[in-house]
């Protein structure tokens, strides 16, 4: 009895030991690995929730695209990516035209960089990240050029040349009475209300602009 109850008790202790040792080898590892792949399952759909919310602002972004693509176009054409100086004499000269002045000289400088205005990267529309590569270095074109005409005139020619398309900063005028400098006896004789009007100003340019980045510019 005592042989049969030891028995009992030896194949009590193999099962549980056999039991034991599956469990170990064979069911532990396996509640690991499950829980390991619940584990990259809730990574996955926290990085599946992080893109959906991505997608959702760059469509909202590109409904904007047109009309930021129009605003960097109306920019270049302000700030070319050349000095567009046959461009910029036919601009002014319309101005002089349509406000009766004479336009009798008109001195540019070469371009220099403008001070500060170092190679900026370029930004995406509607505050998205920075666009790799540049958006160009700033520089400067000092013009001189001398109109004559009466004094509103020359107002409206100044008032013309502000909002001519190219971007272009008046620094300083001097008008003194005279006519045509270059012409003294020819033309129409001067009086007192005619204005020889030297002006001085800055137009701008943006070399090393990528040319896909915006649409063309005359020249």
């Amino acid at each position: 009895m005592d042989k049969l109850k030891q028995w009992i008790a030896f194949t009590v202790v193999g099962v549980l030991s056999v039991l034991a040792g599956g469990w170990f080898l064979l069911v532990s590892p396996k509640h690991s690995d499950a829980a390991a792949l619940r584990s990259q399952a809730a990574q996955q759909v926290s990085a599946n929730a992080s893109l959906q919310t991505q997608l959702a602002m760059l469509k909202a972004q590109a409904k904007n695209l047109p009309a930021q693509q129009a605003k960097l176009a109306a920019v270049a054409a302000k700030i070319p990516d050349n000095p567009a100086l046959p461009s910029l004499v036919r601009a002014l000269t319309k101005a002089a035209d349509q406000t009766g002045v004479e336009l009798v000289s008109l001195a540019p400088s070469q371009p220099i960089p403008v001070a500060g205005g170092a190679t900026a990267t370029a930004v995406a529309p509607g505050g998205a990240a920075p666009v790799s590569g540049s958006a160009g270095q700033l520089q400067s074109i000092g013009l001189v050029l001398n109109v004559v005409g009466g004094y509103f005139q020359v107002e409206q020619f100044l008032d013309s040349v502000e909002n001519l398309s190219r971007a272009m900063k008046v620094t300083n005028f001097v008008a003194t009475p005279g006519g045509n400098p270059l012409k003294p006896t020819a033309g129409t004789t001067a009086t007192a209300s005619t204005l020889s009007t030297t002006v001085t100003g800055t137009v701008y340019m943006a070399t090393g602009r990528p040319t896909t980045a915006v649409a063309p510019v005359g020249k």
